[in-house]
C-alpha cells in the first residue's frame, strides 16, 4: 500500500464519518438514549424530577 492510497483512504473515511447525515443520526441516537435513560431512571431524584416535568409540560395524567 502506498502513502498516496493510505492518505486517500483516510480522507474518504473522514468524509464519511463527518458527513451531515451521520452527524444528525449520531446526535439523534445520543439524544434518544439520554431521554430514555432519564425517563426510565429508578434513581429517586431523577425519576421524581422527570415525572413532575412530564406532568407539568405535557399534561399527562398517569395516576
Amino acid at each position: 500500500m502506498t502513502t498516496f492510497s493510505h492518505i486517500s483512504i483516510l480522507q474518504k473515511t473522514a468524509g464519511i464519518t463527518l458527513s451531515k447525515p451521520v452527524q444528525v443520526t449520531l446526535y439523534m441516537l445520543l439524544s434518544s438514549l439520554v431521554i430514555w435513560t432519564v425517563l426510565f431512571s429508578t434513581y429517586p431524584a431523577v425519576h421524581n424530577t422527570a415525572h413532575s416535568t412530564r406532568h407539568h409540560t405535557l399534561g399527562v395524567a398517569c395516576h
